[in-house]
């Protein structure tokens, strides 16, 4: 069964149980990804319009620093994808997520990487074909945000309507906006 054919919970279900290695494995995506990434899409439940917590890459970041996106992060081999947002998230914003609410579109990108174990070029260059899985999530409170320094240097609340005030590339703009979209669609407000 293809994932958009899926109901919410199908999706997330298998998601529960599946790691990078299964993803990978059972893609269809050409090229097939070598590695798997979550972003997680946090929302301020009370806010209208409502808006979503981005993060601004350090400045010393190889790739795209000072650069905005959602918290998210690299699949570890030994963990469920969903287990990834619940970690990614906290590792990121110190806020823990108390539920994922859907799936909303990836999408796939390829860059380079330089690590001389991860090739066997001579030049250390080997083309990397990664997929973004992106999730609406709950935490338990939006209002402490702590950030890991070496990763990201501030957060912002972006909306519909200010998205266009932050720097960030065409495809995580596409994501914060269609994770804008996903959440009016669930209709979400926090109890």
């Amino acid at each position: 069964m293809l994932a958009s054919s899926m109901s919410t919970q199908e999706l997330l279900s298998l998601r529960a149980s599946q790691t990078s290695a299964t993803f990978i494995s059972s893609s269809t995506h050409d090229p097939r990804p070598h590695r798997v990434v979550i972003g997680g899409a946090i929302f301020r439940p009370t806010c209208s319009p409502p808006s979503v917590l981005i993060v601004q890459r350090a400045a010393t970041e190889r790739s795209y620093p000072n650069e905005w996106e959602i918290p998210g992060g690299h699949v570890d081999p030994d963990e469920t994808i969903l287990q990834a947002v619940v970690r990614e998230i906290y590792e990121e914003t110190a806020l823990k997520v108390t539920k994922v609410m859907a799936e909303f579109e990836g999408f796939h990108y390829l860059s380079t990487k330089y690590e001389s174990d991860e090739s066997d070029r001579d030049d250390g260059k080997l083309v990397v074909c990664t997929c973004q899985l992106n999730f609406c999530v709950e935490v338990e409170d939006t209002e402490n945000i702590k950030l890991n320094p070496e990763e990201h240097q501030r957060f912002d609340w972006c909306s519909l309507e200010n998205i266009e005030q932050f720097k960030m590339t065409l495809a995580i703009k596409k994501v914060v906006t269609d994770a804008l979209h996903a959440i009016e669609s669930i209709n979400y407000t926090k109890e």
